[in-house]
């Protein structure tokens, strides 16, 4: 038996449904009245950026419930759930990494007031077929992404309601559809302002009752104390362990680069802001508000957890993955509360809303950009027909998001593989673009060697994890509290799973004895905290070696205005130097002897 809505509960998850709608509606009026019809250039430009005015604070919002979705609330809870908060740490990382964003990669792609982050590449390594490749793998990943920002809220719909996940999923495409391909930017910007405050509304709502329930802040936190869930400082530098104090900073501090320092949908925003120190503000203020909403998730996992820690439902069975814990808080302890179970299942739609939408607007300023803008079927169009392409272009990407979510339903945990394998691109392309940035000399060889080195390299990892790998045990689960004469409110149904690691999916049998670890070849056990890592070094590393060898570029080759300021002017210094340190008659010693004439 399913757990049914009330009639609030279905009022809170419609209104927000349409406020989303009409926001994007509104938003989309306004930036209509702001070109001129007929104007293709200026058109174009308020559809994909805004007109390079938008708000700081509405892009500051924008950016971190972009880089967002329904599974950051739930896996990040399941995290502190089951495995402790060590993950907690990775909030350091993540602060330098908004350092490094601002100071290196901003540097570039701001004063360059690009459309499309591919654009830089074709640019910088002046090679099409690169650019070709990254923006194809790129849509590879971006189709099982959307997808999945579909499925999550809707499969925990159909869980909590009964309403098939496929209605949802529908439900949900079409409406970003609608405000995304109407709109554009500026309609997806400030439907997100109203996401924030649902997504973040929900959650708080449920971390209060939760925090209550045990008996306060302090209380949650002596239990979790108590069972072994505290974990900040562990030192130890092994690398094939799942998590310590090293590996999460790491994890945290790429996490930021690889989202806010490449990211289609976060770079186009930033560069949607009318200044640079607008920019850099919207950045700073877009940091703070992520760390504050992945603060909040950690405690509701936290929180969660202190409800239950003397009777567990997953020491219990009553779920399988840990996971699935916050909606069985839900439906076990609020199913009473009209309106609560509405407002959750509208918090995970609005994290959905927000990066499917992004998503369909970054793949519009793509197409338009790299492929549409110069094309010979634009250019025979006439001129007041050509603003229809990137609403078309937005239509297709958000119905190819249906698509992926509806087939997502039926493959399930080959999808989520699917996921992790094409992770594995990113950090590979986070490794040219910083090699482009900081390597004045790295040439368009060196970088086809070094980002091909590192996507075969990360493949082959990444592969050996999922066949080969150990999955790292969770924290002990207690149903020593139970009262065998009386069973759970909750009929929960647990067939669903949300998984951004492998790891995650870990279940729990306390009274299965595990066989002793056969060996694993070390790399298979690496953790993944450190992927992208060493894709970036990779690709770096073999990028700027192949560029020495193969006849280095020179600053005036590559061009200003591509590279950091600071490695230009190091290059360019060497350079002088070695052209004072040549003997004035180099210049002649490949001429042509008179005697031979």
């Amino acid at each position: 038996m399913k757990v049914g809505f009330s009639g609030w509960d279905w009022a809170v998850f419609v209104v927000t449904l349409i406020a989303s709608l009409g926001t994007g509606a509104f938003a989309g009026w306004v930036a209509r009245l702001k070109t001129k019809k007929g104007d293709t250039k200026s058109t174009a430009a308020e559809f994909l950026m805004g007109g390079r005015e938008l708000n700081l604070f509405a892009v500051a919002l924008s950016t971190m419930i972009g880089a967002m979705s329904s599974i950051s609330i739930l896996g990040n809870s399941a995290e502190m759930y089951a495995y402790g908060t060590q993950l907690c740490m990775s909030l350091i990382g993540t602060a330098l990494g908004c350092v490094f964003v601002h100071l290196v990669n901003l540097r570039v792609f701001y004063p360059l007031k690009i459309t499309s982050v591919y654009t830089y590449i074709e640019k910088r390594f002046q090679s099409r077929a690169l650019t070709y490749f990254i923006v194809y793998s790129t849509f590879v990943g971006t189709f099982f992404y959307v997808g999945l920002c579909a499925y999550t809220p809707s499969l925990a719909m159909e869980t909590m309601t009964g309403v098939p996940s496929w209605v949802s999923i529908i439900i949900m495409g079409v409406v970003c559809t609608v405000y995304s391909a109407w709109g554009g930017v500026r309609a997806v910007v400030y439907t997100d302002i109203l996401q924030v405050f649902v997504m973040m509304g929900g959650v708080l709502t449920i971390l209060v009752t939760a925090v209550v329930e045990v008996g306060g802040m302090g209380k949650v936190l002596d239990i979790a104390k108590e069972h072994g869930r505290i974990e900040l400082w562990n030192v130890d530098p092994d690398p094939l362990q799942r998590h310590s104090l090293w590996l999460v900073i790491m994890q945290g501090y790429f996490l930021v680069l690889l989202v806010f320092g490449m990211g289609q949908p976060q770079v186009q925003r930033i560069c949607s802001v009318s200044t640079w120190r607008k920019a850099i503000g919207a950045h700073y203020l877009n940091i703070a508000i992520f760390i504050t909403a992945m603060v909040c998730f950690y405690l509701l996992g936290l929180a969660v957890y202190a409800v239950y820690a003397d009777c567990d439902p997953l020491a219990t069975g009553e779920i399988s993955k840990a996971d699935q814990i916050v909606p069985f808080y839900v439906t076990d302890r609020l199913s009473g509360y009209y309106g609560l179970p509405g407002l959750f299942i509208a918090s995970l739609y609005a994290g959905g809303l927000s990066s499917y939408s992004s998503q369909i607007n970054a793949v519009s300023a793509v197409m338009w950009e790299d492929f549409l803008k110069n094309s010979k079927w634009v250019a025979s169009m006439k001129e007041e027909r050509r603003p229809y392409v990137n609403v078309l272009v937005s239509v297709i990407t958000g119905m190819l998001g249906v698509v992926a979510g509806i087939v997502s339903t039926q493959v399930g945990g080959v999808f989520q593989a699917g996921q992790t394998i094409l992770g594995t691109i990113n950090a590979p392309q986070l490794g040219l673009f910083l090699l482009g940035m900081c390597c004045p000399f790295a040439n368009k060889i060196g970088g086809m060697v070094g980002m091909g080195a590192s996507l075969a390299f990360n493949f082959w990892v990444t592969l050996g994890a999922m066949f080969y790998g150990i999955p790292a045990p969770t924290l002990d689960f207690s149903d020593e509290g139970c009262d065998p004469s009386t069973s759970s409110n909750s009929s929960f149904s647990p067939t669903f799973s949300f998984t951004e690691s492998p790891s995650y999916s870990t279940s729990f049998d306390p009274t299965t004895e595990q066989p002793k670890d056969p060996y694993v070849f070390p790399l298979y056990l690496m953790s993944y905290a450190m992927y992208s890592f060493v894709g970036v070094s990779i690709t770096v590393f073999v990028g700027a070696v192949t560029s020495l060898i193969t006849k280095p570029w020179t600053t005036k080759k590559v061009g200003k205005i591509y590279l950091h300021p600071a490695f230009y002017a190091l290059q360019k210094r060497w350079e002088n130097r070695r052209s004072h340190m040549d003997p004035p008659f180099k210049s002649t010693q490949d001429l042509v002897s008179l005697e031979k004439y």
